[in-house]
């Protein structure tokens, strides 16, 4: 069994592998350059890789909002249209009842029908008869195709319909915004792949070649962030979001 080598012997062996180091091109200082020059490319790529990534995040999930904003405003106005399509119907069964009626000669079943219009159909009734549609042959057939018969609902269906599409819009620019910050951070992956890989080579010029290309690399993914909409850096709760989970935080 061979014996151990004594301390002296170890610091002799050090030093013949300094010297031989040496003699093949090794400079100390280097080797000091090619080691600062990495941390620091290293420092600066994780500060913007997690800026990109939080960026990507925050994108991410207002898209998701903004989607989920234009699904509810959908919803609401495909309802308020539903609504709107029955009260014409209602309006419209009472006015065929008092043109029944008044066709058969009844006046208090005439009565009787216009107490059930509602203000809408009141209003555009009332227009339509001082237009005196019996003797009138350009008076409009129908109340309900005078200007005075006013649908609010289906008015309020169509801005909601308008607010879903441009919640849908904003959903979709800033799924786009996520995207690009999500393509900045695997090219600033890329930086640190050149970084890493070359750590397992010895030749100082191999070296100094990959940090050059990864500092290209970083200058691109410099400029494409800086081209970017940045996020908000907002850590607090949305007052929305306060007022209906966190009342107490509010004064």
């Amino acid at each position: 069994m061979g014996e151990s080598l004594s301390p002296v012997e170890v610091a002799h062996e050090a030093h013949r592998h300094q010297k031989h180091t040496n003699a093949h091109g090794q400079p100390k200082g280097h080797w000091r350059i090619v080691q600062i020059a990495e941390a620091v490319l290293l420092a600066a790529v994780t500060v913007m890789a997690a800026w990109s990534g939080f960026a990507a995040a925050a994108y991410g999930t207002e898209s998701r909002v903004a989607f989920a904003d234009a699904s509810t405003a959908d919803t609401d106005a495909d309802a308020k249209a539903i609504e709107s399509n029955e009260v014409q119907n209602f309006d419209e069964s009472a006015f065929f009842a008092w043109l029944q009626a008044k066709s058969l000669g009844d006046p208090a079943a005439m009565s009787f029908a216009e107490q059930r219009f509602q203000p809408g159909l009141e209003i555009a009734f009332r227009a339509w008869l001082a237009a005196n549609p019996d003797t009138n042959l350009e008076a409009p057939a129908t109340p309900f195709d005078m200007a005075e018969y006013a649908k609010p609902l289906l008015e309020e269906s169509n801005t909601l319909k308008i607010k879903a599409e441009v919640s849908h819009l904003e959903g979709v620019e800033l799924g786009i915004l996520s995207d690009q910050y999500v393509r900045l951070t695997v090219l600033l992956a890329g930086v640190l792949f050149l970084v890493g890989i070359g750590s397992t080579f010895t030749m100082v010029p191999l070296r100094y070649g990959l940090i050059g290309l990864g500092i290209v690399l970083l200058i691109f993914a410099t400029v494409y962030l800086v081209n970017l909409p940045q996020p908000d850096f907002n850590l607090g709760v949305p007052t929305e979001l306060a007022s209906e989970y966190f009342p107490s935080t509010l004064v």
